[in-house]
């Protein structure tokens, strides 16, 4: 039994190494808006456009 539970867990690890992790999907914030509809984003995001072309606040690059 040994043998057996030993060969399926190396099985199930190798599986497990050898898969493709998912591409993370990204978070997005609204951004807020004046009374002119001039969007505007937190510090530490900017503004960005989606595919969709939303516009939100991306994380700023580093």
């Amino acid at each position: 039994m040994g043998l057996k539970f030993s060969a399926v867990c190396a099985i199930a690890l190798l599986l497990a190494a050898c898969s493709q992790p998912e591409e993370p999907t990204p978070v997005y914030t609204a951004p807020e808006y004046d009374k002119f509809g001039t969007p505007s984003c937190p510090a530490g995001t900017e503004l960005a456009k989606t595919e969709a072309g939303e516009t939100v606040c991306n994380q700023a690059a580093s």
